[in-house]
């Protein structure tokens, strides 16, 4: 899978849990729907991190451990 489309499905989720909880009124509902909203933003935080990250490190193949460790440390402190 690429970035783009991992961006694209943690959008589309995102999408869903804005409407649902703009539109619903019970109170499980929101609360469903706003966990469906925390978890696209999971999914676009590890994509991002899985998918960044190589990239850093093959813009500097000569990194010491110290500079490996804190890309990778990104997306996790993020």
């Amino acid at each position: 899978m690429s970035l783009e489309s991992v961006l694209v499905v943690g959008a589309i989720i995102f999408s869903i849990g804005l409407y649902g909880a703009l539109s619903k009124q019970s109170a499980i509902t929101v609360l469903m729907c706003i966990e469906l909203m925390f978890n696209a933003v999971n999914i676009t935080a590890v994509a991002l991190s899985r998918y960044v990250v190589p990239a850093g490190l093959a813009q500097n193949p000569q990194a010491t451990a110290d500079e490996v460790v804190q890309f990778l440390l990104t997306g996790q402190i993020f």
